[in-house]
């Protein structure tokens, strides 16, 4: 099987065999396009091409012949849209989940339905880069790409179209929409009746694991796979990533650190958050929801330190020099470079460093940042625990789960045991667990070697002594918000 991740930085593909183990994996990095102050676009082609690209590098590496594949499944960054026309084709760049133009649009959402009457059509909050708001900024701001779309699409539903020729979505990924009733696992025809939006440019909900078409014969051509091959419709990647981590009991905990933080505990029931801090989506499975709480800047704050503060070092050189430092030496790091989410939801929210002197180095920003990060995802595992999902065990995945000092922070500011991913990408492995799940290959998912445990038997605890320190420094945290919330 195969499992395609479309994240926000770069596209992952995994090979995995019929037990579920990984055989090859590759990946493409892809530009983050910014046209005006505070936007955020991607070209959809890129993303096709990066999964052209990393299929390819698979099935090369890999040896597997082309007719031993015997599905495909996706994963996708969530929220974003991809306006296309009746052809298919878009119709102007993706806007994805970072765009912070809808901010006057999330308003009018809020002015004209309140906050408790959202919470009961779709149970989670509406928020700046989230299709709805996107599309409300659309048809207030480029007409004339509105008289051009037929369709509304996340991206991975996109990148599902491109393979197989099939419009459709599935409730993991429509819920992140905040157009969607995620009690009945259906578009909110209240909302979108409210908003005066046609439900007919919304694509058909499909169970996550359902195969679509099969692989088309142009798409079969340029990845070097064979045409028919079944894909099914997939799910959003924080939903692939905890089925990746085995997430899939209440009590578990899912941290992935990549471009933006997700946090993500299972619910047997959708139970939302009457305070609308943090999102109740629909999972990959029938019969589980989860509460998601996200911090925006998570990896982005190392991107950002690394693209405009220290060029030429790589992500892991900047982790190295911040776990050689020991110590950020008093500096604080407010993460918010493009605002917040839980707890806050505040688009217009501003980063800092606070307490810089003289003293302090590039190593002490970095440590800071990444400290930030954290403290951050802290917030938002207490806020989940409030709504009422204790948290016993935190597994981590993404770019977080690939060096010590990540790990190590998240236990002393968690101050709970974490258990690193034995294959980090989880998004990726998920997506090609549902694959096996979709066309019968995995009977299963209890019956894989690396479901629910890690295998390398790595936990990181917490130390006593840091988790102290990091107490405090989580206090002071917590006092930058407000703080500085009249500078933004």
């Amino acid at each position: 099987m195969l499992g395609i991740d479309l994240g926000t930085s770069s596209l992952k593909t995994l090979l995995i065999d019929a037990n579920g183990c990984v055989i090859a994996s590759a990946s493409s990095e892809y530009p983050i396009h910014i046209p005006s102050p505070g936007s955020a676009e991607q070209d959809p082609e890129d993303w096709y091409r990066a999964a052209v690209d990393t299929v390819r590098g698979v099935m090369g590496s890999s040896g597997i012949p082309a007719d031993q594949i015997a599905g495909i499944g996706l994963s996708g960054q969530m929220h974003g849209l991809v306006a296309v026309d009746k052809s298919g084709i878009p119709v102007r760049p993706a806007i994805i989940w970072a765009d912070q133009r809808s901010a006057a649009q999330v308003r009018g959402v809020y002015e004209r339905i309140g906050s408790e009457k959202l919470a009961e059509w779709t149970g989670n909050p509406l928020s700046v880069g989230f299709m709805l708001a996107s599309w409300l900024w659309l048809k207030e701001n480029e007409p004339q790409t509105v008289e051009k779309t037929r369709w509304l699409l996340l991206p991975k539903d996109y990148l599902r179209l491109r393979l197989t020729g099939e419009i459709g979505t599935e409730p993991s990924d429509a819920a992140s929409t905040s157009m969607f009733d995620i009690g009945q696992l259906d578009w909110c025809r209240p909302l979108l009746e409210t908003l005066d939006i046609s439900p007919d440019i919304l694509p058909p909900v499909h169970a996550s694991r359902e195969v679509a078409e099969g692989l088309a014969s142009s798409s079969a051509y340029e990845t070097g796979l064979s045409p028919g091959i079944p894909v099914v419709f997939g799910g959003a990647d924080q939903a692939m990533a905890a089925l990746g981590r085995g997430v899939l009991q209440p009590g578990l905990l899912s941290c992935s650190i990549s471009t933006g933080g997700q946090l993500v505990t299972p619910l047997r029931t959708p139970s939302h958050d009457p305070r609308l801090r943090v999102h109740c989506y629909a999972h990959a499975l029938p019969g589980l929801w989860y509460l998601m709480a996200a911090t925006l800047s998570a990896g982005m704050s190392l991107r950002w330190l690394r693209d405009q503060v220290a060029r030429g070092l790589s992500y892991a050189e900047l982790a190295d020099m911040a776990q050689d430092i020991g110590s950020s030496n008093g500096l604080l790091f407010l993460p918010h470079l493009i605002g917040e989410r839980t707890p806050y939801m505040d688009p217009s929210s501003k980063a800092a460093f606070v307490g810089l002197t003289a003293s302090h180095s590039l190593a002490h920003m970095v440590r800071a940042a990444m400290e930030g990060v954290v403290y951050s995802l802290r917030l938002g595992m207490e806020t989940i625990e409030e709504v009422g999902a204790p948290v016993e065990r935190v597994l981590a995945s993404g770019g977080g789960a690939r060096h010590p000092l990540w790990l190590s922070l998240m236990a002393d500011i968690f101050n709970r045991p974490v258990e690193p991913a034995d294959v980090p990408d989880a998004s990726p492995l998920g997506a090609a667990w549902l694959a096996g799940l979709g066309v019968g290959l995995i009977q299963d998912l209890d019956e894989l070697p690396n479901l629910n445990s890690s295998q390398n038997g790595i936990m990181i605890t917490p130390d006593s002594d840091h988790a102290k320190f990091y107490e405090k420094g989580y206090g002071q945290f917590k006092a930058l918000y407000p703080a500085l919330k009249p500078f933004r």
